[in-house]
């Protein structure tokens, strides 16, 4: 979920003060610390060295490992329908996992956490955390880590009764994150480990995704990325294309003298597959505080295509920002839903 497009063309011209997201998304069911001073933390060594550290490793256990996202990532694609912001175009702290360019924090360290929960029929779980560090000059670093898993798998063998235990099934991902932010043009990369559990059997595999954000006008912004592209860069089930343009159309005061941002947005999801959804939004932002997105999405969902509504409502309590989102499910599957928090650790 993101802002009015207003404000993001306010972020990409002068990287303003961030608000990190914490986005916690609660799926239904199919059935049935000892804290490092930020300090420390923020500086360009120490993150710096890390995340090389990080990405060399990835590099290096590239040979032995998948060059690509399991098939269960295809899982990660029920968390797309609790956007109600095309994910091209999403800001925060877990912002990385759908475009690397990253949350726009300027000076702020920010930490975010969502979590999806599905109606009964799909009995879908997952959770995404976050955080973003400003490294040096114009560069961030962070990290992402997720998990989406199918409850409730009840075992049997040659009688209907269940047998103790569930059957695992989930995938779980993490990656660490680079971006360089300049007034206007946003780009950054993300290194990401995956693994996969069905029952007994597992696979594991290595994606490397990269993303843009810019503003070539004042009151228009485009952007796009990969997700979960592998790292040999073929063509795999499992890889989404995102692409995303919003624009300003309204920036003023109304209501009583609020300040009121109104953007309209476009986004689109293009699948290895060769489907090809729509997503058109109108964002509201009414004083940085209260965030109102309303969205429709020409989706592709068991062997047809129909139209998604998606609703997602934020509040910004001072450095928290607390996200409330819905997406109606396709052919009465039932409605996603996700809850979210943001926290901005520093300004």
């Amino acid at each position: 979920m993101s802002a009015a497009s207003c404000r993001t063309s306010e972020r990409l011209e002068e990287a303003p003060k961030s608000r990190s997201c914490l986005n916690i998304m609660v799926p239904l069911r199919a059935s049935k610390h000892t804290l490092t001073p930020l300090a420390d933390l923020t500086q360009p060594s120490t993150v710096s060295r890390l995340a090389c550290l990080a990405i060399a490793s990835a590099v290096l256990v590239a040979g032995p490992l998948g060059a690509q996202a399991p098939p269960a990532a295809g899982l990660w694609r029920v968390a797309t329908s609790s956007l109600a912001v095309p994910a091209a175009l999403q800001q925060g702290a877990v912002s990385a996992f759908w475009n690397p360019s990253g949350p726009n924090g300027g000076r702020s360290a920010t930490v975010g956490v969502e979590v999806l929960h599905t109606a009964n029929i799909l009995g879908l779980t997952g959770i995404l955390g976050g955080a973003s560090i400003p490294v040096a000059g114009s560069f961030r670093a962070g990290f992402v880590i997720g998990r989406m898993q199918v409850r409730d798998l009840v075992r049997t063998t040659t009688s209907p009764d269940n047998e103790e235990g569930t059957v695992p099934v989930y995938e779980q991902m993490g990656g660490v994150s680079a971006a360089w932010q300049v007034p206007r043009l946003h780009v950054g990369a993300t290194a990401a480990f995956h693994h996969a559990k069905f029952d007994v059997e597992s696979s594991s595999g290595l994606t490397l995704d990269i993303g843009f954000r810019a503003q070539p006008f004042p009151r228009l912004t485009i952007a796009g990325a990969t997700h979960f592209l592998p790292i040999t860069l073929g063509d795999e089930p499992t890889t989404d294309y995102f692409g995303g343009a919003e624009y300003e159309i309204l920036h003023r005061r109304i209501l009583s003298g609020l300040r009121t941002c109104l953007g309209l947005q476009y986004g689109a999801a293009y699948r290895s597959s060769g489907d090809l959804e729509h997503t058109v939004n109108i964002a509201m932002t009414i004083e940085e505080q209260l965030l109102v997105d309303v969205a429709l999405t020409r989706e592709s969902a068991y062997g047809q295509r129909d139209w998604r509504p998606s609703l997602a409502v934020g509040l910004q309590f001072g450095r928290y920002m607390v996200r409330l989102a819905h997406g109606a499910g396709v052919n009465d599957v039932g409605g996603t839903f996700r809850v979210g928090l943001t926290v901005q650790l520093t300004k």
